[in-house]
């Protein structure tokens, strides 16, 4: 089997505040599910919604895991000094796996991201995974480009966490360096990434859905392709309405609703209305297969 870590939201109280007791139930229950690990702290948690000292309890909270299963503490920032400062944190509590992705907003040359990862693997004595998912950091990956292509030469990057839809990139990524890790971010395209060769998956949905998601690697990894293609549809037409309709909202709806309150999302994004509620039961009724 190759790995599943799960990309943990944020669960809040009525306060608004970190609701740590579901926090820790929501991981004990994805461990008995058979998670390999978590991403704390990634966009299913609400990164960049947090406050700095969340950020930190948060990876405080997970490192009570350290020695049951695998974790990456995701310290992404715009500023480098800022990245180390979670980055180091996190070592600090224990953490082994530090995420980041690449800086926003002010159009940073490649040289300018490059050292942004070598300063921090720098800081943290360890390679850093990148966490590739320009949907969001509307930063593509040119692995054309010199310091990019050098930077995963480097041993500064020991993974990638590829959030696209474009497959020939990873492949062209383990091509520049055999030895990066590459988990598929996407879960909506398990099978084809298996097919690619991925190490494992990084999932949002794996917060309330990993059961199916892990039949349907053991189904490709059988040799069963067509049953595993049959379930992943299943599992798409959920993932649809999820992204359609909010993913955090949707996550911490549908978490709420199996029995773990998970609170409502951080303003600016917006909790769901009734009707997508609805939306969601009907489509997770019709497609949930295992639980």
């Amino acid at each position: 089997m190759k790995k599943l870590i799960v990309a943990s939201i944020s669960p809040f109280d009525r306060q608004g505040k970190i609701n740590e007791t579901s926090a820790r139930q929501l991981w004990e229950r994805n461990l008995s599910e058979g998670a390999d690990g978590f991403f704390i702290g990634g966009s299913s948690g609400e990164c960049f919604l947090l406050t700095r000292e969340e950020r930190i309890r948060s990876f405080e909270l997970a490192s009570e895991l350290n020695e049951r299963c695998e974790l990456y503490a995701h310290v992404g920032a715009i500023s480098t000094d800022e990245a180390i400062f979670f980055a180091k944190k996190a070592k600090e509590l224990g953490i082994r796996g530090i995420a980041a992705t690449p800086p926003l907003y002010f159009g940073f040359s490649e040289k300018e991201i490059a050292e942004y990862y070598y300063d921090i693997a720098e800081a943290v004595g360890e390679p850093v995974l990148y966490y590739n998912i320009p949907s969001s950091t509307h930063r593509e990956l040119d692995l054309n480009n010199p310091e990019t292509r050098d930077l995963f030469k480097s041993g500064a990057v020991g993974a990638i966490k590829h959030t696209n839809l474009n497959l020939l990139q990873m492949e062209r990524i383990k091509n520049i360096n055999s030895d990066i890790i590459c988990y598929g971010g996407f879960e909506s395209s398990m099978v084809a990434f298996l097919a690619f060769g991925c190490d494992g998956f990084i999932g949002s949905s794996f917060n309330f859905m990993l059961p199916q998601f892990r039949r349907i690697m053991e189904l490709y990894l059988e040799g069963k392709e067509e049953e595993a293609r049959v379930l992943q549809t299943k599992s798409n037409n959920i993932l649809d309405v999820l992204l359609k309709n909010g993913l955090c909202a949707n996550l911490k709806y549908i978490v709420s609703s199996q029995g773990i309150p998970a609170g409502e999302v951080r303003k600016p994004m917006l909790p769901l209305t009734e009707s997508r509620k609805e939306e969601m039961d009907e489509i997770l009724s019709k497609n949930l297969e295992v639980r």
